[in-house]
């Protein structure tokens, strides 16, 4: 899939929970505005803007039991959103060219959609689980570079003292500092800016 159209259909929430329906199993103009929340009028413009992306079959539907007429579908890619809350977590997968030739019983598809339904429950508890760590990670970054920019210090020393204690070991930031800043010294300067953070406190 072209970046460029992955970009735009999770560009909307709306686009992307429909292309998220459509990644499950064909799907109904009906049946996506039904668990999509989106007015039937709002769920046309966007496959309109799938099937100018080239991504979207659509299949007329012929059923004496089925009241349906029309059934839409995916090509090519699917994309599934795992996201909650403010976590954003999409999955992007190219549909599978190969053929199941052995017949599956009726239990045996029990089983998978058992499983699946396991699968999605342990998946979507595990990405609350991260996005409670994740919201931990930015509080305690935040808090750091608030820390830091109040200490009083000169915008140099602020920028080393940030690069510091924001790469992931003292080596990355004196390689950022030297590559980056052509800081000649990087561990001097790194010294000068703790010694003033130092003499700073003691007052």
């Amino acid at each position: 899939m072209d970046p460029d159209i992955f970009a735009e259909l999770v560009s909307s929430s709306s686009r992307l929970r429909i292309v998220d329906l459509l990644s499950v199993r064909p799907r109904t103009l009906s049946e996506l505005s039904r668990f999509s929340g989106i007015s039937v009028q709002g769920v046309l413009r966007h496959l309109n803007k799938l099937q100018a992306s080239g991504l979207l079959i659509e299949k007329n539907f012929r059923s004496k039991e089925l009241p349906i007429r029309r059934l839409y579908s995916l090509s090519g890619s699917r994309i599934h959103d795992y996201s909650v809350g403010n976590l954003s977590i999409i999955k992007r997968t190219e549909s599978s060219s190969s053929v199941i030739k052995s017949k599956l019983s009726v239990r045996e598809l029990e089983s998978m959609a058992e499983e699946r339904i396991v699968l999605r429950r342990r998946v979507n508890d595990r990405v609350r689980k991260l996005g409670r760590a994740i919201d931990e990670l930015v509080g305690i970054q935040t808090r750091l570079v608030e820390s830091i920019e109040s200490l009083g210090l000169g915008e140099e020393d602020q920028l080393i003292l940030l690069i510091v204690f924001t790469e992931e070991t003292l080596q990355d930031a004196e390689k950022v500092l030297k590559n980056v800043h052509r800081i000649s010294d990087p561990r001097k300067a790194v010294d000068r800016a703790l010694a003033r953070v130092s003499r700073n406190a003691k007052r």
